[in-house]
């Protein structure tokens, strides 16, 4: 807790971890030691150093950049992804590494040589931190069999690599090539793209660190395989992750001219992959009758958008991401235009999923209503159609998501989720056999063919004829 160090009434200074401790009027930076970190304080309850001044304004920058030290030393020493960063957190966690080990960047006098050991400056700390496992790997009989990095955390490693070559980034590294990746990517800025991004990058320096573009190799990428499905990701998640850091790794190579120099990433087998995809079973007919009735009783915003969902096949982000002049219902055939608004945060699938959707059944009734719904409660329209889940840079497909899951499973007592209407969609219109063309025009499935399209071959009143087939009877 901060401590009242001067109060003038005009002026009150305090700060935390500065104690008068002999009561001489200087000051010492004194905290207690977390149970986890004790044994590399020698068994020490309580850190005390003194601030060697007796102004507290001074003290308490001072303290304030021990405990920073401490603070980074203490989730090292404590394990798990904190430090697992982006570069800039894992190189600042490194140099506070140094700072509590009282250790500078570059303080063994010069750039060694590839084959002397920095490691060795570091062995206390790394005794006292993971004990007999590190002696063994580093001294140990089997040691020319065991890498002792493989111990060590993203900040360890690089506060082993400062110690060696000083502050210099002689080469750059994924981190880095993450940076130019989001920066030159059309979706680079967009919050959840961004966000995907680095999550997978995460994993990545917690468990291969964030390795220079040329360090990489191969076992680096099956070592990241194992770690990705040890944690619990199913193969299609893994295979996703490894997409990701393939292109981001390529555009590395690319902006930073590395000629040469296969991509390590790429072609990799996972073991049984897609043998553990648990296929989504599509909606009933009752099912999709009582989730129509329950939508017309309820008659709000998510059960709209479930209605929406139901009677058009699209994904739940294609629906809560429309405009409200994205619905047309003045027209001969009413119907929905998924269609990207980029500079409104709105983008698809892939471009295979902008097309026209005819409104029948249940879907035409909750496009009516959705649209009604501000003028019923004197609100000023919003440009989108569910306001609620969108907002200008962002669609939260996620947040419908979860509540509209949660209340069919209340409703239908069974595991399937929003997405299951669009498998069942699927069914329905191979049912109904509808041609496997029109198929990939209404659901946005598949490639394009050439002469495919709205004005090319289909009109809207054709592909509503389709729909027609296919769509519950409405009141």
């Amino acid at each position: 807790m901060a401590r009242k160090f001067l109060d003038l009434g005009w002026l009150v200074v305090t700060t935390r971890y500065v104690h008068d401790f002999k009561g001489d009027g200087s000051l010492w930076y004194i905290r207690r030691i977390p149970k986890h970190a004790q044994p590399h304080h020698g068994g020490k309850p309580q850190i005390r150093r003194s601030l060697k001044t007796r102004d507290p304004k001074v003290a308490a920058v001072a303290a304030a950049k021990m405990a920073k030290a401490d603070d980074i030393l203490w989730a090292t020493l404590k394990g798990g992804e904190e430090t697992g960063g982006p570069t800039s957190d894992v190189r600042e966690a490194a140099k506070l590494l140094l700072v509590a080990l009282n250790l500078t960047p570059g303080m063994l006098g010069r750039k060694l040589e590839m084959w002397e050991d920095p490691t060795e400056t570091l062995d206390g700390y790394f005794q006292r931190r993971y004990g007999q496992a590190y002696v063994d790997a580093r001294h140990g009989p089997y040691s020319d069999r065991m890498d002792v990095e493989d111990l060590w955390t993203p900040a360890e490693r690089e506060a082993v690599r400062l110690l060696k070559e000083g502050e210099t980034i002689p080469e750059p590294r994924l981190s880095d090539a993450l940076e130019i990746y989001l920066k030159l990517h059309p979706r680079g800025r967009k919050a959840k793209f961004k966000a995907d991004a680095e999550r997978v990058f995460a994993q990545v320096y917690t468990t291969v660190g964030d390795l220079s573009l040329a360090d990489c190799r191969r076992d680096h990428a099956h070592k990241l395989v194992e770690a990705m499905q040890s944690r619990g990701n199913k193969t299609l998640t893994v295979r996703r992750n490894l997409n990701t850091l393939v292109a981001v790794y390529n555009r590395g190579l690319r902006e930073f001219d590395i000629h040469g120099r296969n991509n390590p990433f790429e072609s990799i087998q996972i073991a049984e992959e897609r043998q553990d995809i648990k296929e989504r079973a599509p909606y009933t007919a009752d099912e999709l009758l009582t989730v129509s009735k329950a939508c017309r009783a309820k008659d709000d915003t998510i059960r709209h958008i479930v209605a929406l969902q139901s009677d058009t096949g699209a994904r739940l982000g294609e629906i809560v991401g429309l405009l409200r002049s994205d619905v047309v219902l003045d027209g001969p055939v009413p119907h929905i235009i998924i269609q990207p608004h980029p500079k409104l945060g709105r983008t698809l699938k892939t471009p295979n999923s902008e097309r026209k959707v005819p409104l029948v059944g249940e879907a035409l009734w909750a496009a009516q209503r959705a649209l009604a719904a501000p003028r019923k409660r004197d609100m000023t329209p919003s440009m989108w159609l569910f306001p609620q889940y969108a907002r200008d840079g962002e669609i939260k497909a996620t947040h419908a998501s979860a509540t509209i899951n949660k209340w069919l499973k209340t409703l239908l007592k069974n595991e399937k989720t929003s997405h299951s209407f669009r498998h069942a969609m699927r069914d329905r219109l191979r049912h109904a056999k509808v041609p496997k063309e029109i198929q990939e025009i209404l659901g946005g499935w598949g490639e394009r063919s050439v002469g495919q399209g709205y004005g090319e071959g289909y009109t809207l009143e054709q592909l509503r004829e389709h729909m027609l087939k296919v769509a519950p009877q409405a009141d």
